[in-house]
Order: structure tokens, then C-alpha cells, then sequence
């Protein structure tokens, strides 16, 4: 296979701006035991990483070599580690502070299983709010084109025409739009359409009437979606990818957490599509390698970059 043709020192010619509008502090807490009623468990072991689909995206763009802004909502009360977060990988911050504090979630582990408990984002943002001013704090790219990468669940207090709005704002300024969300806000923002969507399997299910199984199905799909988005990439959890109808298998790792994994994909395959001079034909198989190479890593922590290298080529 063809070595990384972006490690040559290409010139950026794009500049990235991702936007989180549900962001969250994810907490890990292990348990020795599964809980049973009213027992207390003593000294536990607790994570704390920052969470929210379009910081792993800003993460990995940052890694890369991107420039990169990431903006959305953040509570005033907490805000000091997601602007550690951002400060330690020189992401810039668009973020817009609103009243209160942005949510925490647990991830409840134990030898015997798992649960999640993920809390609304926001729910005291006032009904007045208007969302569309989170945008204007994208700046105008320097390079010859923007790319806006829109991901993630829309708090409670947001229409879900968001996304359709935001992806119309973001056109008509010329840049190329990226949408990765589901359900409803999903589907709306398809009505834009956007340049690119990433929906896996089961978030297809209301976009296309159908949940793809067979590489018939997934064919279907993709040419359903197609009359939304030029480029259509549906993930198929740990075998890959559908990249436009074209089925990228993803290496084998051993699976430690699969949290940003969707988010590492996409934004690889952003990069090597949007950030570079020329397109990359083997942005595909990049993008799984990237994405698998997420799965090995606790708490949605980036890869390491030589990694990711190993697995694509």
C-alpha cells in the first residue's frame, strides 16, 4: 500500500470549525461489584475526561496539523477544563458561556457490565435563547476555504431545525458543511443539505425508512442519502465504514473504548478530503484506521499518530 502522501508537508488549505452544542464532563467510575440494594461502595475509582463529539473532532484535526476551532455552548460556572482541554492541543475557543454549568455524565463500570447515565445539556438555558448566535463566533477562514463539522445532540431548549439552519449559514458563506448527528435534528438538517453526513446503521433507520444489514442494503442507503449529501459515510461499528457505497474494512484492535471512535473517523477523513491541497483517494482507509486505532484508547483520549500509521498501511 502507498504510504501517507500527507506526511510530505502539504500545504493546509482549510480551516476547520466544529461545533459542540451539547459538550459534557464524562465521568468514569469503576465499581468492584455489580450494585445491589443499599450497599456502599467505599473509595472508588473515578475518571473525569472532557466529552462531546465535536471536541474529539477539534482533537484530532488539532492533531493533525489542522487549524482548528472548536465552538458551541459551555456553562460559565465549569467552563476552566474544557478551556484547558482546548488550550493543551491548540484549539481555539468559540465557545459561547451561558448561565449555569455544562453537564456531567457517568459511565458506571464493573466485572459485570456497564451503564451510562448521560444528563440533559442546559436545561435551564432560557427559552429566548438564540442559538444562531454560536455561529458568528466561527471566524472567517484565512486559507481559500472553511470546513464547518457539525456534530452531536442539540440541547432540550434548541429547535431541531438547528442544524438546518446552521448548515444554511455555513453555505452561504461558501464553506463546505459536515453534519454528524441523529433523530430528528438529523433529519431536518438533511433538508440543507450539507456536504457530507457520517449516520451509522441504526441512525439511517428514520433517514431512509430502513436499517441497512447487507452490502445491498448499505448500497440502497447511501444512494437514498445521496440526494442530501455529496459524500455519505455510514459506519458499521467495529467491520468499517460505507464510504459513497464503497465498504472500507476497519484492522482489527483490542477494544477498550469506543467513545470517540465515530468522531476520530470523520474527522481523518475531514482532514485528508478538505485539509490538504489535494484530495487523499486512500482518505477511506485512513479514516478506519484512525477510527479503530480510537477504540484502543480509555475515555476517548486521541491515538497515538504512529498507530494510526501501522493500521493503514
Amino acid at each position: 500500500m502507498r504510504p501517507d502522501p500527507t506526511a510530505k508537508g502539504a500545504t493546509m488549505q482549510a480551516e476547520f470549525f466544529c461545533l459542540s452544542m451539547s459538550p459534557a464532563l464524562d465521568a468514569t467510575v469503576t465499581l468492584p461489584d455489580w450494585p445491589s440494594d443499599g450497599v456502599v461502595f467505599k473509595d472508588v475509582a473515578e475518571a473525569v475526561n472532557i466529552g462531546g463529539k465535536g471536541l474529539n473532532v477539534a482533537r484530532w484535526l488539532a492533531l493533525r496539523g489542522a487549524n482548528a476551532s472548536c465552538g458551541g455552548l459551555l456553562g460559565a460556572d465549569n467552563s476552566a477544563p474544557f478551556e484547558q482541554e482546548l488550550a493543551k492541543y491548540g484549539i481555539a475557543d468559540a465557545f459561547l458561556r451561558v448561565p449555569g454549568e455544562t453537564r456531567r455524565n457517568e459511565m458506571i463500570t464493573t466485572p459485570h457490565g456497564s451503564f451510562k447515565l448521560n444528563r440533559p445539556a442546559f436545561p435551564s438555558l432560557d427559552a429566548a435563547f438564540d442559538p444562531m448566535q454560536v455561529l458568528g463566533r466561527a471566524t472567517a477562514p484565512r486559507a481559500p476555504k472553511g470546513v464547518a463539522i457539525l456534530s452531536g445532540s442539540l440541547p432540550p431548549a434548541i429547535a431541531k431545525d438547528f442544524y438546518a439552519r446552521a448548515v444554511g449559514h455555513f453555505k452561504s458563506l461558501g464553506w463546505i458543511t459536515v453534519l454528524d448527528s441523529s433523530g430528528e435534528a438529523m433529519r431536518l438538517g438533511l433538508e440543507a443539505k450539507p456536504d457530507v453526513i457520517k449516520p451509522n446503521a441504526e441512525e439511517c433507520e428514520p433517514l431512509v425508512g430502513f436499517t441497512p444489514r447487507t452490502p445491498q442494503e448499505f448500497m440502497r442507503a447511501t444512494d437514498i442519502l445521496h440526494a442530501a449529501a455529496k459524500h455519505v459515510i455510514i459506519s458499521d461499528g467495529g467491520s468499517g465504514a460505507w464510504f459513497d457505497g464503497t465498504f472500507a474494512a476497519a484492522p482489527k484492535v483490542d477494544v477498550v473504548d469506543t467513545t470517540a471512535a465515530g468522531d476520530t473517523l470523520l474527522a481523518e477523513f475531514c482532514w485528508r478530503t478538505f485539509g490538504v491541497g489535494t484530495p487523499d483517494p486512500d482518505a477511506a482507509r485512513w479514516a478506519v484506521a484512525a477510527g479503530s486505532a480510537a477504540c484502543t484508547m480509555p475515555g476517548g483520549a486521541p491515538p497515538p499518530l504512529a498507530l494510526v500509521k501501522s493500521l493503514a498501511i
